[in-house]
Parts: structure tokens; sequence; C-alpha cells
């Protein structure tokens, strides 16, 4: 059987355990799971097929590996702007450092704890709707990536709160290609809690 084969019955895999999911577990198609389970098998065709995918061999490349769905990651948190216009040095995994802004702080309660996460900004506004969540916690090293994760966030200036849905968490490139260079996340985000959501480590 070809690589393409396997690939193509991977994705059919995923969609009959995201339909049993839904029907058997939930009882009633559920937009939710299916919206997640739409962007994971598009991110697998991307890794699978693009050029500017950071997989190095492709013919072998199936899918990645996640986290089953749990809605209880994802987390309505107050926003907490930052005043102090002082920019954050962050290292990269290159031995690099970078700046970025230090937007706001993301409270929230999970798993019986309140935690507080520095949200971050580029430093050149490349997208002005969008928060970036660089962080680590209790799976890194075990299910997931040891350098810890990152999450993207849908934002609006005029907003007082934030979705923070950790079944999106993801890997930087630098998982699956030392070739490239990605933020540490620095070490007040790290949560001290495991979060068992969102993409868990390249099995290489």
């Amino acid at each position: 059987m070809n690589a393409g084969k396997i690939y193509f019955f991977g994705v059919v895999a995923i969609v009959v355990l995201v339909l049993v999911y839904t029907f058997v577990f939930t009882g009633k198609k559920d937009s939710y799971i299916s919206e997640l389970i739409k962007f994971r098998v598009e991110k697998d065709e991307f890794f699978k097929e693009s050029p500017d995918s950071p997989i190095q061999n492709k013919e072998t490349f199936t899918k990645l590996n996640y986290f089953p769905p749990d809605q209880a990651f994802r987390i309505n948190a107050d926003l907490n702007l930052i005043k102090d216009t002082t920019r954050l040095r962050v290292g990269r995994t290159d031995g690099t450092t970078e700046y970025m802004i230090r937007y706001a702080y993301a409270v929230f309660q999970l798993g019986g704890k309140q935690h507080k996460l520095l949200l971050l900004k580029s430093s050149d506004d490349g997208d002005k709707n969008r928060l970036f969540l660089p962080f680590n916690d209790k799976t890194n090293g075990f299910d997931t990536y040891g350098g810890g994760r990152y999450l993207d966030i849908d934002w609006k200036e005029e907003k007082t709160k934030v979705v923070l849905d950790f079944n999106f968490a993801y890997n930087p490139f630098c998982t699956y290609n030392a070739n490239y260079s990605c933020p540490i996340p620095p070490a007040q985000n790290f949560l001290d809690i495991p979060i068992k959501a969102g993409e868990k480590d390249f099995a290489k």
C-alpha cells in the first residue's frame, strides 16, 4: 500500500471516529466537534501536501496526534490589559531573541485553580486581531512536546474577555524540523496542571 493510500485511509478513520464520538457520546451532531475535526483534517492535508509544510519526509507522514476533543478546555477568560509598554525579550530555540509586545493577561479558573497567562503580540503588528499565547504545562515531555505549545487567539480591541480554546493548541514548527527557530514560552506562562487538549507530541 503506497503512502497516498495510507494517508487517505487515515483521514477516513478520523472522520469515522468523529461520527462515533458525536453520535454515541453526545447523542446529537455537535457543530463544535465537527469544526474542530475539520480543522485537524485540513491541517493534516497541509502538512502532507504543502511546500510550506515543516515535515521533511512527507512520504511517510500520515497525520498529527491529538487529545480527544474536550470542551472543558474551552475557557472564557478575563482580559486585563497591560499599560506598561515595555517589550518582552523572548528567547528562541536557535539561541537568538526577539522582542514582543506584552499586551494583556488572561485570568481564568481551570482544574480548581486560578491561572494568569501573558498574551503577546508581534512587534510588527501584522495581525491586529490576533493574540499569541506560548505556554507550558504538566504534559510537556510526556504526552506533549517538551518545549511547550502555542495558541492563537482571535480578539478585538473593545473586548474585555477572551476565549482560550486549548483544543486548538499546537506545536511549534521546530517540533517537526530542527531547521526552524521558534519562540520559547516565557517562564510565567507555565500552567501547574496538565492540559490534555490539543496537539500531542509528534512521533518522528
